[in-house]
């Protein structure tokens, strides 16, 4: 039954998604709050497929932590492809941090630049940071609440732990920006790299803000605790 589940889903999806993309691809004719709201609109189809026919849902812990009028960072664990289509629904007027390669995902990757994203080089951390804290500001007058990194940087699989990046460590510290940081466990249903989906509920804990920690030591540590 999932084999079936999944065949569907991924029919649909891609269908949906190449005529979706096709009839709105003249992304450089829009305003930036129309491909916001055509980005809300394309990942919340996405979410409620997946819901519909894979029949994977969620479960929100810790509402009343997430900041309300003020600019944070989000960070997140990072196991499939589900959260980020998640964090683009349910986050309005939020910025992914990307690795470069996705640059060139043909026609999304219109939508990524339209909307803000920020592309980093891992291998050149530093440079990376500098670009990010760079475009903070720009962020904030285009009245961008959230930024959203993967302090990861790469997809990891269920209860294994991954390595912690410092540079967002280097973002907190020098921009003061308070972090919001979020566990879920995606990853048990939306396998990564699996065709074969698995019917459930994704729990998604939303912990209290973090609004200052000196100490890298200190960060990397409590961000483990959170995460693992």
């Amino acid at each position: 039954m999932n084999l079936i589940r999944s065949s569907l889903f991924y029919v649909i999806f891609y269908t949906w998604t190449i005529i979706f993309f096709i009839i709105f691809s003249p992304v450089k004719f829009f305003s930036y709050n129309f491909v916001l709201k055509l980005s809300k609109f394309w990942t919340g189809s996405v979410i409620k497929l997946s819901r519909a026919i894979l029949k994977i849902n969620y479960e929100l812990i810790g509402l009343e932590n997430i900041p309300k009028g003020k600019f944070f960072l989000l960070a997140s664990n990072h196991q499939s492809a589900w959260e980020t289509f998640f964090f683009s629904f349910f986050f309005y007027r939020s910025v992914f941090v990307l690795k470069k390669e996705l640059r060139d995902v043909p026609l999304i990757s219109r939508y990524f630049e339209k909307l803000g994203f920020i592309f980093i080089d891992r291998d050149k951390g530093y440079k990376s940071i500098k670009n990010i804290i760079n475009s903070v500001a720009n962020l904030k007058k285009k009245g961008i609440k959230t930024l959203i990194i993967f302090p990861e940087g790469t997809r990891t699989k269920i209860n294994e732990n991954g390595r912690i990046n410092t540079g967002v460590f280097a973002i907190h510290k020098i921009l003061k920006i308070p972090i919001l940081v979020i566990k879920h466990n995606a990853g048990r249903y939306w396998q990564n790299k699996k065709f074969v989906k698995k019917p459930g509920t994704i729990q998604i804990q939303i912990f209290p803000l973090i609004k200052k920690i000196n100490k890298k030591e200190i960060f990397v540590e409590k961000i483990k605790g959170l995460f693992y």
